[in-house]
């Protein structure tokens, strides 16, 4: 019986890590927007997200009841599952959201200890724009085969808020290099550190 609260435990640790890696997806960007620039406030961040999530719950579909089957064929045969929506929502947002979490903390780490370039930054970026496209494609595709319809709204909105996440890099990486990489990097990359 003592099995009951260690499982119990054990879920409420894999929340706190899944909210935290959510959080990941904003850690640099939305510091540097509150702190440098005035853009958009704190509390209009809040209000953005919130209606973002609330526009998506009204928009998401019913529910789809039925049994979805994972492929067992490989790799393509479980993208290509995805894609077509003929997979549960966990199957197709999770591996996805984890690897493009930890890319994105991995680059950000890499440009601020100074072993990145901006150029190698932005080439990482820029290689996970079409994996991005099919993740988004898949989970809202995927976003019916799941027991709640609040989880499908997460997921849909998580996506949202991966392409907020880009165009926030785009823009600091334009208007304020200086915020996110080292002076030594900007001139090597523009020529001057103002």
């Amino acid at each position: 019986m003592h099995i009951i609260p260690v499982f119990l435990n054990f879920i409420c640790r894999l929340l706190h890590e899944l909210i935290r890696l959510e959080l990941d997806m904003f850690i640099n960007t939305l510091p540097i927007i509150f702190t440098y620039t005035r853009l958009i406030s704190p509390v209009e961040a809040i209000i953005f997200c919130s209606a973002i999530f609330f526009l998506v719950y009204f928009y998401t579909p019913a529910i789809n009841s039925s049994s979805i089957d994972r492929p067992n064929n490989g790799w393509y045969q479980f993208l290509y599952a995805a894609w077509l929506g003929n997979m549960t929502l966990w199957q197709a947002f999770w591996p996805f959201f984890l690897l493009v979490n930890g890319i994105l903390y991995y680059v950000d780490y890499r440009v601020m200890s100074v072993t990145y370039t901006i150029a190698s930054w932005k080439t990482v970026h820029g290689m996970l724009i079409l994996p991005i496209v099919w993740w988004t494609t898949s989970v809202w595709r995927c976003s019916a085969n799941t027991g709640h319809k609040i989880w499908a709204s997460a997921a849909r909105t998580i996506t949202l808020y991966l392409f907020v996440e880009y165009g926030l890099r785009f823009f600091i990486s334009t208007q304020y290099p200086i915020t996110l990489f080292d002076c030594r990097l900007l001139i090597m990359e523009y020529g001057d550190c103002i």
